[in-house]
């Protein structure tokens, strides 16, 4: 019998905590802005992108839950005209809150090195920015054409202490993931 009362109030406690996080403010975040620059030597493109400050009250709680929570950046190089992708890159940034060590860790999948912080201000800044990442190559592209690159970004669940099911982070968001698409670019022929 007090296994089932405590089932019970498991499942009310999951069911109240989902309920907050799903009514919760949420932000619209976008991009702040998208440099692309074009490494002739090596025939790829670049890319410097930052999402504006996207973190809510209940965001923050989440990141300083201990849980690894991770930031997809996608990045998709299009021929102008053309809606179907000529190339592709993922990386994934992790966030993870030491609460021994009150330290702040993050990862991206790039480098896979990890960087430590002590301040969240800090650690927020570099898990929402993306720095000097290769995101195509330009060796068999034609110069003649226009391209143009598209960059989403996006959260994934998360599953959090004392619940049984996954949180959508996406709802912090609207449920609304952020897009930039670039002007239209050249690349330029390598030089010989």
């Amino acid at each position: 019998m007090l296994e089932l009362i405590s089932q019970t109030f498991n499942a009310s406690v999951i069911a109240v905590t989902q309920l907050f996080l799903s009514t919760v403010m949420s932000s619209n975040p976008w991009f702040e802005g998208l440099e692309i620059n074009y490494e002739g030597n090596k025939q790829e493109i670049i890319c410097n992108t930052k999402l504006s400050p996207s973190f809510t009250e209940t965001l923050d709680d989440v990141l300083l839950s201990g849980q690894n929570i991770t930031l997809h950046f996608r990045f998709e190089l299009f021929t102008a005209g053309e809606s179907k992708a000529l190339q592709q890159k993922e990386i994934v940034n992790g966030f993870r809150y030491d609460t021994e060590s009150e330290s702040y860790y993050l990862i991206n999948s790039e480098d896979r090195e990890v960087e430590r912080f002590f301040t969240v201000e800090a650690a927020k800044d570099s898990y929402v920015t993306v720095l000097n990442l290769t995101v195509a190559n330009t060796e068999d592209l034609p110069a003649q054409n226009e391209y143009f690159l598209r960059v989403t970004a996006f959260l994934d669940p998360v599953k959090l202490d004392n619940m049984s099911e996954s949180v959508n982070l996406m709802l912090r968001w609207a449920s609304v993931k952020p897009t930039i698409v670039s002007e239209k670019f050249r690349i330029s022929p390598r030089a010989t």
